[in-house]
């Protein structure tokens, strides 16, 4: 009996950590089945902020409870805001509550998907789960037609004074472009310090084989990271200097996406690592095809390397992607990491000023969302999945990367959203044109 009442609970912790780690492919999917709702036909005119609206609350609130917490919000008020947003919108009320049964979906598609991946899961906490959806999806549903409550608005001297905060911000860029190569240099120099002092000892002949096997294997990890790091610097002084010119074409960027993940599943499977994607079979868009793929790369590889693994429960990472309307579309990469350090945080957010919104995915208070200045959380080394060594660079010299897929995003009009919440995943959202303007 207690062995059955601790898979029970721990099932509902693997499912309720499962759900989150899936949300932001939960959202795309659930936007996608709306748009090819033929009945639903002003969700499209909706940026991804409008149609999300305040749903990653009322998810939050869903976990809570599936968790046997106390929902720090009320997920009837939260619906009742969100029924206000959509008759702002002009929906009318059978447009809401379609668009709500589409959510009830994927919320079972989502149930049993975590079924096939993990079998041995309890099914009397399945079942119990599938019920309380039920009961906290008819309350959402109930909330939203009974009555309204008004949306809470950011005052616009605020705004205001974010923007001109993030403006002042971006003069400041200059300097740190300087702060970024000096450190770039001082990385440079302990590597190729740290490499001489390897080459020293091994020419001592009293050497035994361990420690002469020890300074080789420092030599060469000290070597790759500062190839690694040279190489970094003269792809971002291409990419300053306008010598990777944008090359437009069309193509399907779903299947760019879909073989990018086909081909490093087998890393995944080395680090028992879930590795999914998800989104639309096809989705057309013109732009530079290689630029996006480093992008895409560049972000995966790196979700790939710093998200963890247990025997008992695996790490996963999500990729998936979706159409906002008929002109934009935007593609994500989500980890169940543990978030970007706190350092990095408060870099981005000294730097970037980024605004704070409610419809952020993973949660409104952690989450740290970056528009439209591109960046990224790692530099991804010629070896990406390798372990880091004492004797290797530090990660200080992983700012080229965050350099590089800056200028990447910047030459093919793209932004890059981050959302991170300590010790349960970072997000990487990439929204940009179907076409570039002519």
């Amino acid at each position: 009996m207690a062995q059955h009442s601790f898979d029970y609970s721990r099932t509902l912790d693997e499912l309720a950590t499962f759900l989150f780690n899936r949300r932001e492919t939960l959202l795309n999917n659930w936007r996608t089945a709306c748009e090819a709702d033929p009945s639903l036909k002003k969700i499209s005119a909706l940026s991804r902020e409008e149609f999300n609206n305040i749903v990653p609350i009322i998810l939050d609130s869903l976990e809570q409870q599936l968790l046997g917490q106390q929902p720090e919000v009320n997920p009837i008020i939260a619906a009742q805001s969100h029924g206000l947003q959509r008759w702002q919108k002009s929906l009318d009320l059978p447009d809401l509550l379609t668009e709500l049964s589409h959510l009830s979906v994927m919320l079972f598609d989502e149930l049993k998907l975590f079924r096939q991946l993990f079998p041995q899961s309890d099914p009397d906490a399945i079942l119990q789960v599938q019920q309380r959806v039920l009961v906290f999806m008819h309350e959402a549903m109930r909330g939203s037609i009974t009555k309204h409550d008004e949306l809470q608005r950011l005052e616009a001297a605020n705004r205001a004074a974010s923007l001109e905060q993030a403006l002042k911000e971006m003069e400041d860029l200059s300097r740190q472009r300087g702060d970024f190569l000096r450190t770039s240099s001082h990385d440079l120099r302990s590597g190729l310090s740290l490499s001489m002092g390897a080459a020293h000892f091994l020419q001592m002949d009293d050497l035994s084989l361990e420690d002469r096997q020890q300074y080789a294997d420092m030599l060469t990890r000290n070597l790759t990271n500062v190839q690694s790091l040279l190489t970094g610097l003269m792809d971002l002084a291409r990419l300053e200097a306008g010598h990777e010119p944008v090359q437009l074409q069309e193509f399907d960027a779903a299947q760019l996406l879909n073989d990018l993940v086909t081909s490093i599943q087998h890393l995944a499977a080395e680090r028992s690592l879930i590795l999914r994607a998800d989104g639309p079979a096809s989705m057309i868009v013109k732009t530079d095809r290689l630029k996006l793929y480093r992008i895409a790369q560049n972000l995966l590889m790196n979700a790939l390397r710093y998200t963890p693994s247990h025997a008992d429960h695996p790490g996963m990472v999500s990729v998936s992607w979706s159409a906002e309307n008929d002109w934009r579309w935007g593609f994500s990469v989500q980890d169940s990491g543990p978030g970007l350090p706190a350092g990095l945080r408060e870099v981005f957010h000294k730097q970037l000023k980024p605004i704070v919104e409610e419809t952020s995915t993973l949660s409104p208070d952690a989450a740290q969302p970056v528009a439209s200045l591109p960046n990224d959380e790692h530099r991804v080394p010629d070896d990406p999945l390798a372990e880091t060594s004492p004797g290797a660079l530090t990660d200080k010299g992983e700012g080229v990367g965050l350099q590089i897929v800056k200028r990447l995003c910047e030459s093919i009009g793209a932004s890059l959203e981050i959302e991170s919440t300590p010790g349960r995943g970072t997000l990487f959202r990439i929204r940009m044109l179907m076409q570039p303007p002519s």
